[in-house]
């Protein structure tokens, strides 16, 4: 029997909070460098100039990048959900199997309907313009919705290992 797998990798519109906490952080990391300066000239030392360029390098490090992509690895009814921040870091958010969900439907279907009220974790594009799916699946923490960007070739794979949990309409 053959493998049934495919990979899709996609670019995520940055969210409203972590764009906030960027400039929060670039603001703070400008106020920090600005006070060690004035208290250098007016103190006369510059060791407070260089504990204030330290903290401004710790503040660059803990600042989030603006560069999210997530990419979604379908294999034998398994799918792992991975985000990957600033194109180098790796983390897989979520697994799940098509076993332990119930549907996956275009958002806004009617069979969706009834679980409207259930947590939603969002592993989407975030694009208005692209077409999203929620799977919704029977976790370690209970039922949830996952919204998702899958590509044609992930939904027909899908089909195949499980065709009357995968819906068009």
């Amino acid at each position: 029997m053959q493998e049934i797998y495919s990979e899709t990798f996609l670019k995520a519109k940055i969210s409203g909070k972590r764009m906030a906490i960027r400039m929060l952080l670039i603001v703070l990391s400008v106020i920090v460098l600005l006070f060690g300066l004035m208290a250098m000239l007016s103190l006369g030392t510059a060791l407070v100039f260089i504990v204030m360029i330290v903290v401004d390098v710790i503040i660059y490090f803990l600042m989030p990048t603006n560069k999210v992509a997530y990419e979604y690895i379908f294999v034998d009814g398994q799918i792992d959900f991975d985000r990957i921040l600033g194109g180098e870091r790796r983390k897989t958010m979520k697994r799940i199997d098509l076993e332990k969900v119930e549907i996956v439907a275009p958002e806004g279907s009617g069979e969706l309907h009834s679980y409207e009220r259930l947590p939603m974790v969002d592993f989407s594009s975030g694009y208005d313009s692209d077409k999203h799916y929620i799977a919704i699946s029977i976790g370690e923490k209970g039922t949830e919705q996952i919204r998702f960007t899958p590509d044609e070739k992930m939904l027909s794979m899908m089909k195949l290992k499980s065709p009357s949990k995968i819906k068009d309409n």
